[in-house]
């Protein structure tokens, strides 16, 4: 076969991202990097590709598409605004809402990405990023003053709740493509997990281990359920070789020490806000300036800015129609994950992204029960990445037939 027909296959994965619309595509890369290395970066990336999309479109260069999640998408959109005009303080939580212009980067992909080795590329360069990332924490947890509790790394991010998370979210995409995606990049996928899943646990985030932890062992599950018995190996042998530190932070699972048990304090207001406020809720960023008036007096922290879990967050902000629509977003989403999956033949890319973005919305959601991850922008903008992926695969972008070489 010549080798330009075979190009993937020969060629580095970057190439796929040179193609027709090829500024586009590049730049979609770019913010995807970005992502995990400057929030400001990435956003002024993201809207000059918005506006490229736009021209593109307008001059008949680009179709625009529809997505089956787009009523989901509308009742959480229409729900927030209402939530954020009828707020405690309407004039902050108006200015919360402007994250929501963010809902239009999956129509932007899906019309924009072709080509599953478009997409696959792009994947790559998430775990590439990831893979640097990595590097700047052990930097940091070696070489530093950063590595224990009260001093986590951080990588190039500046909180660490948004570095443990966007590494569980890429750490489970990179072990999906490794199990499902053949023998190619096996070294670099492979070597790209073990590192991140290091520096995850360096970061002393159980909600992001529990997250990573159960996404890997469902894509283990699908892939051959016989790799679960090597799960107990794994862990007795981490057990032995972790840091004290991480040591400690898993003892609290069993033992909960003061943050573990002030998150039941912050359901408990939560759950008062919404008693109180069902519909609309207090407002966008306006439970932390609430909490003091709902938190339970036995509560240890006086103040918290967000309460520790997505759904709880969302209905005491934006009222309990918001929290359903983005839980029937989150399902929709995984819905059609698991349906791609079902339909692409084993070892093709299409099944392995399909794979990949299931792990990472069962990663996000459970890690959601004990951290409003929701609230980063990062991984929110990461996950609109993850959304658009089986539409990228099917429909206008596109189906790969049974007959496809892997």
């Amino acid at each position: 076969m010549p080798a330009r027909t075979a190009s993937w296959e020969v060629a580095p994965p970057w190439a796929a991202l040179f193609e027709r619309h090829s500024p586009i595509l590049l730049g979609i890369a770019l913010w995807l990097a970005l992502i995990q290395i400057s929030i400001a970066a990435s956003q002024i990336v993201l809207a000059v590709v918005l506006c490229a999309w736009a021209v593109a479109a307008a001059r008949g260069q680009l179709s625009l598409v529809s997505l089956p999640i787009v009523m989901p998408l509308a009742l959480y959109a229409g729900s927030s605004l209402a939530a954020a005009v009828m707020s405690f303080d309407p004039g902050t939580s108006l200015q919360a809402s402007k994250k929501l212009v963010l809902l239009i980067v999956p129509f932007m992909l899906v019309s924009t990405v072709k080509r599953s080795e478009s997409l696959e590329a792009l994947v790559l360069v998430l775990i590439l990023v990831a893979d640097i990332g990595s590097l700047v924490g052990l930097w940091q947890y070696r070489f530093g003053d950063q590595g224990d509790l009260d001093h986590r790394i951080t990588g190039f991010m500046g909180h660490y709740m948004t570095y443990s998370g966007l590494l569980m979210a890429v750490g489970v995409l990179a072990f999906g493509l490794l199990l499902f995606r053949g023998s190619r990049y096996r070294v670099f996928l492979g070597l790209s997990v073990a590192l991140i899943t290091v520096t995850l646990a360096l970061t002393l985030t159980r909600s992001a281990w529990v997250g990573m932890g159960i996404g890997c062992l469902l894509l283990a599950f699908l892939k051959d359920r016989r790799l679960l018995l090597v799960a107990p190996l794994l862990a007795v042998v981490g057990a032995l070789v972790v840091p004290r530190d991480v040591e400690r932070r898993l003892s609290s699972f069993f033992q909960p020490d003061t943050s573990g048990w002030d998150r039941l304090y912050m359901l408990e207001a939560g759950a008062t806000m919404v008693r109180q406020h069902p519909w609309l809720g207090v407002g966008a960023n306006m439970v932390a300036e609430v909490y003091p008036i709902y938190r339970p007096p036995e509560a240890p922290v006086r103040d918290n800015l967000h309460l520790h879990n997505n759904f709880m967050q969302i209905a005491a902000e934006r009222g309990v129609v918001c929290a359903v629509s983005r839980l029937w977003l989150v399902g929709a989403a995984y819905g059609f994950s698991v349906d791609g999956y079902r339909r692409y033949p084993p070892g093709c890319r299409a099944r392995a992204l399909c794979a990949g973005a299931m792990g990472v919305w069962v990663a996000t959601f459970l890690a959601g029960m004990g951290e409003y991850n929701f609230g980063d922008s990062e991984l929110q903008m990461l996950l609109l990445f993850i959304i658009a992926i089986p539409f990228i695969l099917d429909g206008a972008s596109g189906r790969l037939s049974a007959k496809e070489a892997p």
